[in-house]
């Protein structure tokens, strides 16, 4: 198909009519879909949490191969892909809860999926288990 094209562009650029591709309006956003929520939350914000007292429940959600490495002191341990089954191991729905991964990015879906499930205080750390550490948590490590 593209070889007769490019046949017929080399005998008359004329001969082919192709369309012109139009975008969508990129300022348009749909007035009827709210944003999602803001559920990340960073280093220094997590240090005044705690500077100020803020009961929170930090949640460590990575894998076990991962926890060998350690895991933040008095974290709770709960697989990424066990809380769906498990949710009756989170603390009550009032509660802050802080979620920690590797790096961030798996912690965020969980924060959004939690909020979704009546968690409305739950925060992806966006600097995962390294932010945690920066913010005091000593880590434990595996015997």
């Amino acid at each position: 198909m593209f070889r007769r094209i490019i046949r017929r562009l080399r005998k008359s650029p004329a001969a082919v009519q192709v369309s012109p591709v139009v975008a969508p309006p990129a300022d348009d956003p749909d007035p009827d879909l709210e944003p999602p929520p803001d559920v990340e939350v960073d280093t220094e914000q997590l240090v005044a949490w705690l500077a100020e007292e803020q009961d929170l429940v930090l949640v460590d959600i990575r894998e076990p191969h991962e926890l060998q490495h350690g895991h933040a002191e008095g974290a709770l341990l709960l697989r990424m892909n066990d809380i769906p089954s498990r949710l009756d191991a989170l603390p009550a729905q009032s509660a802050r809860l802080v979620i920690y991964c590797a790096a961030g990015v798996r912690s965020h879906g969980v924060a959004h999926w939690l909020r979704e499930q009546g968690w409305a205080d739950a925060w992806s750390l966006t600097s995962g288990l390294h932010g945690a550490v920066e913010a005091g948590f000593s880590i434990v490590r595996p015997e």
